[in-house]
């Protein structure tokens, strides 16, 4: 009977053992899953950060226009107006242009005449001087029929 007890005693303590062993294991697995699975979403959130900001560098990055972008729009405005100006030209303000050229060239040519020329000055000076000898002289000739 003793060894019958010994024995169940060392079944029990071997079921025992592997019970323990077992629950051991399962409770070690469970803790490596759930390292593993942390493992795996702190690694998960880390590409999605690497991802978002690949992505807000990439949406940035298409936001900046290159110098030629720059050119090319600048130019395309140029030629916008270019052709906005040429049917423009085309379609009545070719005319109204020509009028103001064409006064523009009459103040032009008002003016001009307006300017005096250095014989004008001359002639003048010299009008100037003979109405003074002329008026000398008829004051003169007053005084001499007075006295």
């Amino acid at each position: 009977m003793k060894t019958d007890r010994l024995v169940m005693k060392a079944c029990f303590l071997s079921i025992a053992l592997i019970l323990t062993v077992s629950l051991s294991n399962y409770a070690s697995a469970q803790t490596a899953r759930k390292n593993a699975d942390r493992i795996e979403d702190r690694f998960d959130r880390r590409e999605d950060r690497r991802d978002r900001r690949e992505n807000v560098r990439d949406r940035r990055e298409d936001k900046r226009d290159t110098k030629e972008d720059i050119r090319d729009r600048r130019e395309d405005r140029k030629d916008k107006r270019e052709d906005l100006r040429d049917a423009q030209y085309d379609g009545g303000l070719k005319d109204r242009l020509e009028d103001v050229r064409d006064r523009k060239e009459d103040v032009r040519d008002r003016r001009e005449d307006k300017r005096d020329t250095k014989e004008d000055i001359r002639d003048r000076r010299e009008d100037k001087w003979d109405r003074k000898e002329n008026r000398r002289d008829r004051r003169e000739d007053r005084w001499d029929r007075r006295h």
